[in-house]
């Protein structure tokens, strides 16, 4: 299932965090602009009084997002900070271990965002059949994460051409139940719905607000 809808405004770009299920696996990408989008999620959803995790894996969290965010809604940054938290991961290791200590301690409330997370596996300190063994890995723990009903939200850009990423790529998409694409075209941003998970009749008990 593909849908696209042009915003008149930025106010559509929300509609994943409103509309989302919060249970399990799914991903954000993008050629440009996603990290921002997501920290603009995480604004969102820390201010609706949920707690938010990160995972970064490549220095693209940026608290002046999120207090920007706090600035135009005169609303005091400093306590909504408080309920965001950032782990930083750096090689491939860094991320599986984080990944499985996600999968073992369920937070309730909990939002876990996982930061730019395939770069790493093919970088040039990483051979590249170690690097595709470790992807793979990565993956089943994503699955397991999925399983669990786990809230988690990868953050992935769609740019790297290395083949190992490439080969990937739609592995992980396949694995996200809804994966939504950020365009930006004519100065103007808009989300492709590449896939939609159909949601039974039960829903959250906390909504999101934007």
């Amino acid at each position: 299932m593909e849908t696209a809808t042009r915003p008149a405004s930025g106010t559509n770009l929300y509609q994943p965090v409103l509309s989302w299920n919060r249970k399990g696996l799914s991903m954000l990408t993008g050629m440009s602009g996603i990290y921002h989008l997501a920290l603009q999620w995480e604004y969102a959803f820390a201010v609706s009084g949920f707690k938010v995790f990160n995972l970064d894996c490549a220095i693209r969290f940026d608290p002046f997002v999120i207090t920007e965010e706090t600035r135009k809604r005169r609303i005091p940054p400093e306590s909504l900070l408080e309920n965001i938290l950032v782990q930083r991961a750096f090689t491939p290791y860094q991320i599986l271990d984080a990944l499985k200590t996600i999968s073992k301690n369920k937070t309730p409330d909990t939002i876990y965002f996982i930061l730019a997370p395939c770069k790493q596996f093919f970088d040039g300190d990483v051979q590249e059949d170690e690097g595709r063994f470790l992807l793979d890995k990565m993956l089943l723990i994503l699955e397991n994460i999925h399983s669990l009903d786990i809230p988690i939200l990868v953050i992935e850009s769609m740019k790297y051409k290395h083949p190992t990423f490439q080969n990937f790529f739609p592995k992980l998409a396949a694995a996200s139940s809804d994966l939504w694409e950020l365009k930006i075209e004519n100065q103007l941003s808009y989300l492709k719905v590449r896939k939609k998970f159909t949601p039974s009749i039960e829903s959250s008990e906390k909504s999101v607000v934007v």
